[in-house]
């Protein structure tokens, strides 16, 4: 009997402990379910209240027969009329210059192949182009008719990944092999820099008197150019991939922390916003543009923003469903930014809704440019477009590109292939 009886208790103690197993997980999941509506109401929250109110929006920019959509610009923001010295063209990385007029139908005048990835587009200063290949070599070409004057090779193979600046005398570039380099513009000969920093895909931006750029450390340096002297050194919390905007004296990044900085001429932190939650995360590869008073900056997290640029309210937010590397394009009152979803988005720049979008097929890494009302695009899936900036519709196609498409001398549309850069210039009537 004790032995026909222990295996009935025994059995209705391995039920009982099951249940309370069971009911343990039902309280566990309900747990987690509470816990995730909570933290829901909290990312929303966060998302949508956190840091200072923005000041209004603008509007009377919007308005304005201005070329320009940076209200308020720097002296340095717009460059002389047909040189494109910078990546992004202007201080502000709008990404437009106001004073081209060149439209499709367009035909190829020379073709030079780099033989390596171009990843992004060529400077153009006093009618030479200056751009750097994946592989460690940066060159210039007369670019009326894409003479190679010049070409220096970083030192032990280092990859470029971004876009020199040029002045009057020199070129200012970073590399992945944690080098800035100054060279003379003339002979490509280096006159001086920096070894041993993070690798840096920044972009240089020159600005009164000094070069900013940041590093994979996280750092972000300013260097008095007739010193060649640091001037400063500010540490944000991730990587600092992109360039560096300025507009009205702020300086503007993002890093792989998830934040968005704005410092001063002289390194102080003005602002610092986030845009996580507890269930998100979000870095910044892409550049800022600035306009109208407010920083446009997409995340990796798929987030597109316009923060308020004097203190760093969040003004509105956009999401795509994938990663955005792209730097946007602002030409009046519209923002232009690609994503990995494949999808090119134009938005209004004062309050972020979709006025139009277009599906390249592929995702879109580069950032777009607008010459003349046409906004230029590339994917991954080799080709280039241009659209019709106010509606979308396709008024131009070429079958390559992949990255950051295009930049101009107002003559000349500068084509960036996969390989091969391309001059193309309007077809004879």
């Amino acid at each position: 009997m004790r032995d026909g009886g222990g295996p009935r208790v025994r059995s209705s103690g391995v039920h009982y402990i099951a249940v309370q197993r069971r009911l343990l997980v039902i309280d566990i999941i309900a747990a987690v379910v509470v816990l995730g509506s909570i933290g829901a109401v909290a990312f929303l929250v966060l998302h949508r209240s956190s840091g200072p109110k923005p000041t209004p929006f603008p509007t009377a920019a919007l308005t304005t027969p201005s070329a320009t959509p940076s209200s308020s610009p720097s002296a340095s923001a717009t460059p002389a009329t047909q040189d494109w010295p910078t990546y992004g063209y202007d201080a502000a990385r709008t990404r437009f210059n106001p004073a081209v007029a060149l439209r499709p139908p367009l035909r190829t005048a020379w073709r030079f192949k780099a033989g390596q990835l171009l990843e992004f587009p060529p400077s153009i200063y006093d009618g030479d182009l200056y751009f750097c290949t994946e592989h460690g070599r940066i060159y210039c070409l007369r670019a009326s008719d894409h003479k190679v004057l010049w070409r220096y090779s970083e030192p032990a193979g280092a990859l470029f990944a971004s876009t020199p600046t040029v002045d009057a005398t020199a070129i200012y570039v970073t590399s992945l092999g944690g080098r800035f380099d100054v060279l003379d513009r003339f002979t490509g000969k280096r006159q001086w820099g920096l070894t041993g920093i993070g690798r840096s895909e920044s972009s240089p931006l020159v600005w009164r008197g000094r070069v900013f750029f940041g590093d994979e450390s996280g750092s972000v340096y300013a260097f008095n150019l007739k010193t060649r002297r640091l001037a400063w050194r500010f540490r944000a919390g991730g990587a600092v991939k992109g360039a560096l905007a300025e507009l009205s004296g702020r300086i503007v990044f993002g890093a792989y922390d998830g934040a968005v900085y704005c410092l001063n001429y002289n390194g102080r932190l003005l602002w610092r916003r986030t845009t996580g939650g507890f269930f998100s995360s979000n870095q910044f590869y892409a550049t800022a543009a600035l306009a109208y008073d407010t920083a446009y900056i997409g995340g990796t997290g798929g987030g597109i923003y316009a923060f308020d640029l004097t203190n760093g309210g969040l003004r509105w937010s956009f999401g795509t469903s994938g990663y955005v590397y792209s730097s946007p394009a602002v030409w009046r009152n519209m923002v232009y930014e690609g994503s990995y979803d494949g999808t090119f988005y134009a938005l209004n720049a004062a309050t972020g809704h979709l006025v139009w979008r277009f599906s390249a097929g592929a995702p879109i890494s580069g950032s777009p440019t607008v010459v003349d009302g046409v906004i230029y695009v590339s994917s991954f899936g080799h080709r280039t477009w241009g659209l019709n900036a106010r509606t979308g519709r396709v008024v131009w196609t070429f079958r390559d590109g992949r990255y950051s498409p295009v930049t101009t001398d107002g003559r000349t549309l500068y084509v960036n292939g996969v390989n091969t850069l391309y001059a193309m210039v309007p077809k004879k009537k």
